[in-house]
């Protein structure tokens, strides 16, 4: 097994569980002409989540 494995495959689980909790579960009102725009933004701020949530902790 390569050592770079494991942290790809936790990288990628955390992307996912970013892409969830902004999609579903951030509370942002979706209606039918925003999905267009706001699920790829969240697709984009899933698979830069460390600087996502790194710049969330440090503005608040």
């Amino acid at each position: 097994m390569d050592r770079a494995q494991p942290v790809a495959l936790l990288y990628f689980a955390a992307s996912c569980a970013t892409f969830l909790y902004l999609t579903f579960f951030d509370d942002y009102p979706y209606n039918a002409w925003n999905w267009l725009i706001a699920v790829p933004v969240n697709g984009f701020l899933s698979t830069i989540w460390p600087i996502y949530w790194a710049l969330l902790h440090w503005i608040s």
